[in-house]
This record gives structure tokens, sequence and C-alpha cells, in this order.
């Protein structure tokens, strides 16, 4: 695909001749393709020269790119024609109502001047707040890159002694990403700067990750945890005889420069200079634009304002509770990331935790352990001193001062004295919450006292709101335990297993968060099961609505009773990787109308294991009393059914075939006697596959790429069913098929 450029731009005529596909204006106007939208901040003396530089390698690239330049209105261009900047360039004001697809932000040679100092600060500030909300992606480049860190992230810029001048190795800090897809393990890039950043103040921002540096030439790039800004110090887009002349600029000047580093054959500056850098800058450029841009932004552009929610909402919340489940707290070192986690927002205030999970696949959890305690035959002592153990390698390598060894014989006697074994199982998550409060110095909040159940073991939850909220105004910090509670008689009562979620989302409601984090071992909720799909991704946003459809149909999600508390009063859920944290995770949400996922589809889920029982009669559907009796029949037979599906002379019951297993005939008959039916057959082996997305009810086209996808592997479908809510599609189809279709669908979605 070409780039597209102003007509006349002294650039068409460089980069024909280079063979770069360059589309004038008046030839765009016949295409029909959505190009991106690109602007070019260019801050540069030599704008001639950097806008060829920046075309050229913007123009090497499959996707048709729009490209507009941009000036500061503040400050006047000395070395470039006043015709030229009036003919090809816009000032901000011009621009300030437009949204882009990508924008970068280039060098400028002012970097010995405080940043303050500068003429067109204000309004170099004023553009990169806006884009935050009109840019979806934004490029910095050399100084612009020092700015940008400076203006978002406060990072300052160090003067070094002597100028970077020349060509350096460099080496990837995180090979996984792809705006370096495809690199060698080292490769070379031109700098010529006379100031760095340091990478101890970038790594002290959890927001911001070191993706490539050079032993001689320090921090290369940099990227924010949303991947929309991204910081360059070097020069990649450099011609061959940049370097050179700003070299020979600088000898005519008097100012004595040193030869630049690896540029010259032999350092030889008499000899031409051997460039090493090209292919590399084409395929950084091609990343960028594919993977950051292309491949992530919205297709209606006025949407990127609105695109990216979960930062928004994370950034906007004045008040967290996190809740950090087992794996997050299996040993020492996934404590002190989790305490990493917690002391690096001070908004989060409130802390829940699990006990500590499994550090190895053949380990058990604390919690696993404490159940076996309670079997009259298993090794009671023994299991004890085991988790004494593990509690005590954790406050070790914490190295805290904790005493253990009074909490364990406080436990040893309250059991003993018949304290039940719901206390004796819930001693995980008190062990595990009374370090993380010594731990990060909060205070301890037991949930004993604030977590209530009635005489039956129900939860009593407008008692235990008023409760949490009462308590925890008392406290600016505080750990909870998960899990458990007391009932009338103060005895201990536990929630179902995965009860500290449900803790967790009772103590965000009650404390009226802004955001309920969820810490685990996964980067978010993924589009389908990893067992069958090989590294699915991670869904960004998903609403309470979408998620309750995918657990209905088996999906491993977040249960009802952990997500009711917050659903009910909007507060969203973060979940997020303790072991990744700049991930952003998936952001459960009760309403995302406005936000465009870009997969169409928010999950495809189910299973295997299905009977359909189809009833027939004649004009079956004008007689809703003959329905009314056919679920009565299965209710009285302990059947559920999962779903129904009605027709003009017949009825689709599916139900669960370990269910109805060997008494198909006995229901049958029931039915027919019951109903005057004249046929009911049963068809077993059916597996239900479930393709969730908010989008389905508006885009037909969902539709069309899930049969699409069934058709392409010779799947039949048997029944669909387009659920009442309009955001899932449920399809039967053979068991035998099942992994194939789930496979299949999800292909179809995230193929590139």
């Amino acid at each position: 695909m070409p780039i597209k450029v102003p007509n006349n731009l002294p650039a068409v005529d460089t980069l024909t001749r280079e063979n770069v596909f360059v589309m004038t204006d008046v030839r765009a106007m016949t295409q029909d393709i959505r190009p991106l939208q690109i602007l070019i901040l260019n801050l540069m003396p030599t704008k001639i020269d950097t806008e060829t530089q920046l075309t050229r390698l913007l123009g090497n690239s499959p996707l048709q790119v729009e490209l507009e330049l941009l000036q500061t209105s503040t400050h006047k261009a000395a070395n470039t024609s006043e015709e030229h900047m009036i003919a090809f360039y816009k000032t901000f004001d011009q621009v300030r109502n437009n949204y882009y697809d990508g924008m970068i932000i280039t060098g400028a040679p002012v970097e010995l001047m405080d940043f303050e100092e500068v003429d067109y600060w204000d309004e170099l500030c004023e553009i990169m707040e806006w884009s935050k909300s009109h840019v979806h992606s934004t490029f910095h480049i050399c100084w612009g890159a020092q700015a940008g860190l400076y203006y978002h992230y406060g990072i300052s810029k160090h003067i070094l002694k002597e100028k970077l001048s020349g060509v350096f190795e460099h080496h990837l800090d995180y090979k996984n990403g792809m705006l370096f897809r495809g690199f060698d393990d080292t490769f070379y890039v031109p700098h010529s700067r006379n100031t760095t950043v340091l990478r101890e103040d970038i790594e002290a921002v959890p927001a911001l990750k070191i993706i490539a540096s050079s032993d001689e030439a320090g921090v290369f790039c940099v990227k924010s945890e949303s991947d929309r800004q991204i910081f360059v110090m070097g020069h990649s887009e450099y011609d061959w005889d940049t370097l050179l002349k700003e070299y020979e600029r600088d000898k005519e000047e008097g100012l004595d420069p040193a030869v630049p580093c690896n540029y010259f054959p032999d350092d030889d500056d008499t000899r031409e200079p051997v460039v090493r850098w090209r292919s590399c800058a084409n395929l950084l450029y091609s990343n960028w634009l594919n993977y950051f841009v292309y491949q992530s932004t919205p297709y209606d552009i006025r949407m990127i304002h609105e695109e990216d929610l979960a930062p928004v909402i994370q950034e906007a919340a004045d008040l967290k509770v996190v809740k950090f489940g087992g794996s997050s707290l299996a040993n020492a070192v996934q404590f002190k990331k989790a305490a990493a986690i917690v002391k690096s927002e001070d908004t989060r205030r409130f802390v829940v935790v699990s006990a500590p999970g499994k550090r190895r696949n053949n380990d058990s959890k604390v919690t696993d352990m404490l159940i076996k305690c309670t079997d009259p035959d298993e090794d009671k002592e023994g299991l004890l001193i085991k988790i004494a153990t593990r509690f005590r390698e954790i406050i070790r390598g914490l190295g805290i001062d904790f005493d253990l060894d009074n909490e364990m014989k406080e436990i040893y006697r309250n059991y003993g004295e018949g304290a039940g074994d719901p206390y004796l199982i819930s001693r995980g998550e008190y062990l595990c919450a009374k370090i993380m409060s010594a731990c990060l110095n909060y205070d301890f909040v037991d949930a004993a006292g604030i977590v209530f159940f009635d005489d039956k073991g129900e939860f009593l939850a407008d008692k235990t709101e008023k409760a949490i909220a009462y308590e925890l105004e008392n406290h600016e910090n505080a750990v909870i335990p998960g899990f458990y509670g007391t009932d009338p008689a103060g005895r201990i009562c536990t929630f179902p297993r995965g009860g500290s979620d449900i803790t967790g989302a009772i103590v965000a409601e009650a404390a009226s968060a802004d955001l309920y984090e969820n810490w685990t071992d996964v980067s978010g909720m993924l589009m389908a099961d990893p067992k069958i799909v090989r590294d699915p991704l991670a869904v960004p946003i998903i609403t309470y609505k979408e998620l309750r459809e995918l657990s209905v149909m088996g999906a491993e999600v977040m249960q009802e009773d952990s997500v009711f508390p917050v659903r009910k009063v909007g507060i969203p859920i973060n979940i997020k990787n303790t072991d990744k944290p700049e991930d952003p995770g998936t952001l459960i949400v009760k309403n995302a109308d406005y936000y465009q996922t870009v997969l169409q589809i928010s999950g495809i889920s189910g299973h295997g294991g299905y009977t359909s029982i189809v009833v027939e009669k004649d004009r079956l559907n004008e007689k809703p009393a003959i329905r009314t009796d056919i679920m009565k029949i299965f209710a009285d037979k302990g059947i559920g059914i999962v779903n129904i599906l009605s027709g003009v002379d017949a009825l689709n019951v599916i139900v669960h075939e370990a269910e109805i297993k060997g008494r198909i005939h006995e229901i049958s008959e029931i039915i027919k006697t019951s109903t005057g039916a004249s046929k009911v057959t049963a068809d077993n082996g059916l597996a239900m596959v479930a393709v969730v997305g908010r989008e389905m009810a508006t885009s037909p086209a969902i539709a069309v790429k899930v049969l699409g996808a069934l058709a392409s592997k010779r799947i039949n479908v048997k029944l669909i069913d387009h659920g009442s809510t309009g955001i899932s599609m449920l399809l039967g189809i053979n068991d035998k098929d099942y992994l194939a279709a789930v496979r299949a669908i999800y292909t179809e979605f995230t193929k590139k």
C-alpha cells in the first residue's frame, strides 16, 4: 500500500526515485480504503530532510497511510522557507478537533535548555495532553522522547559529559514485544545527542517498560503500559549522511567534535560511512504501524478518545480494593511482587488475600492441606507442621518480624477446644492476611468481625456491608482475609471454594471503591479455553452480561457470587496478572456500548455431554400450556433444562446427558401421555458452543463469520439459538466436532 502525501511535497520526487510507492491527494480520492491518519509534529530545523526520512519509512508498509504535517505556532522555522511551511504544514489550532491513528513527535536541537525554557514548551505540552484523547499511538523521537517522558511521567533528562554521536550496537531488554518483532539479537541505531535519561528513573515508573537499550548509548526504547506511548532515544530514521552533515557542521563552527563512533570504516572520517541501521529502521516503523496503530485503532477514528477504557478508569480511580489469589501469594517472591503492586499506588488502600497457593505443579495449596487436617484418617500433626513451614519460609523471605509460633499455638488451642472445621480451614487466609499486613505496615482487620452469616450458613449481605463500611472508616489502609466470616454464635463460617473473590467484591462494594482489582496468574480473561486453543488472547474489556453468558456455558470465569456485589453498584473489575503487572488485563464493566472491540467477539465457551429431546405436535406453538407441562415434567424428575428452542410444530429441550441417561424412554412416554405429542425423539452426543459478543445484535457479519468458520471445517450445525439478550449465539454440534469448532471460530476472529 502507498503513503498518501500532499501534492507537490518535495519528498514525493525523492521517494519516487527510490521506488517507494507514494500517492498524492488527487489519486487517493479514487481509493475506497480507510487509510491510517498519521500526524508528524516536525520540530527539526532541517524539516524537508526529516519529512523525507519519515515518509520513506512510513511508506515501506503494506498499509495505506495519510500524512499530515504539524508545526508549532509559537516558534517560526528558521531553516525552511515560509512558502514551504504555509503550503504543507498546519498549526495546532487547525488540527485540534481532528483524530489521528498515530502521531510522531520528532527531536529538536534544544536539549541543552531546560524544557520550560524552550519557547514552544507550553504549546508542546498542550499538544501532548491533547494526544492522549485524540491520538491512538504516539511515537516520540530523541528530544521528543525526553520531552514526552518528562511531561507524562516526570522523568528528567541529564546532560552527558560529551556529545553522544555515532552508530551503536543495541540489544532487546524485552524480547516478546511486538515493536521489535523480527529483530536480530543485536542491531544498530544512530544517536546524536547531548542528554540522556537514566534507566533507574524509568524502572521506578511501573507504567513504563524498557524494550531495548545499548551498553554504550543507554536506554533506546521505552513503551507505556497501554502501548499508546512509544519513546525512542535514537534516530533510526537518519539518512546515510545525516551524521556526516552534523559532524561537518560542528567542525565548521569550531566545536572540535569527536568522530562519530562506528560510523566511518575504522573511524576514518575520510572514508564514506557504512549504513548498518536501514533494515532495522524499516522494521521498527513497520511494526509500529502494524501492531500499535493498524491492529488496535478503532475503525471509527472518532472513538479514539474512548477506546482505551481500562487505563482511563485505572487512572481515575481514587480508591481501589485489591484482591490477591493464592498463586500471587504462594511464596516470598510472589508476596514481594504483590506488596510492590500495592505500594506502587496510594489508591490501593484495602487488600484482600487468599491462602498461599501452589508453588509448582506437584505442590499443594495451603487450604487443601488444611481441609485434609479435618479428616480423622489424615496425619493432622504432620500436615500442620508442613503448613507452618510454608508460612515460616514466607516470613523469612520477607525479612519481617512475625510471631508465627504464637499464632500456630492459638490455632491448635482453638481447634482443640471445638472451634470447628471451618475455623481450621480458614486459617490459611487468616495467617496470610496477618503476614501481608506486617509486610505492608497496614492495619489487619479480621473478617470474623465484619463478614456475617446466619445460623444456617447463609450470607447476610446487608449486615456485612454496613459492618465493613463502618470499620473501614477507621483505617487508612487495611488487609482483610478472604473466604470466611462468623455466624450469630461467633463460630467461623466459610464461603464456597473461591470465596476470597466474594470477600474482595463485598469489601469493594462496602468501601464504595472506584475499581476492584483481582490479581491472579493470568493477564485477564482469555477468549477461549487454553486447553483447546494455544495461547488465546486476553479479552481487554467485557461487560457483566457477557461474563454471565460465558459462565453459564462453562467458561472458567468469575462466578456470579463473586461479581454480584460490585455489579449491582456498577464498580468495574480489573483482572490483572501479578507476574506481569504492566499488562492491562481484562476490565469488566456494566456498560461498554461505546467501546468497539477490534475482534468483534468477547469469548467462546461450551462443552460436550448434552442431549436434545425433540417433542413434536401439530401447532405446538399455539399451545403455551403444553410448553409449561413439558418444563414441569423435567423439573419433577430433577432434570435441569439448559435451553429450549421452539418451532411451529416442535419443541427442542436441551439437557445434560448425564442427568437423563437411562431415563429417556421413561421421560418420552410421560411427555406423550401428558401432552398428546405425536413423537418424542432424543439425540445424544451433542456439544454446545456459545459465542458471546456485545456487537452481535447490531452486526450480522458476526453470525456469518461463525457459520463460515464451521463450514470451512465441514462441521454440521444441528441447532442455533440467538440468545434473548442479543449478545450470544448458541450452536449445537456433534460432540466429536467440539474442539475443532472452538479452534475454527477462534481463528476466524483473531486472524490477521
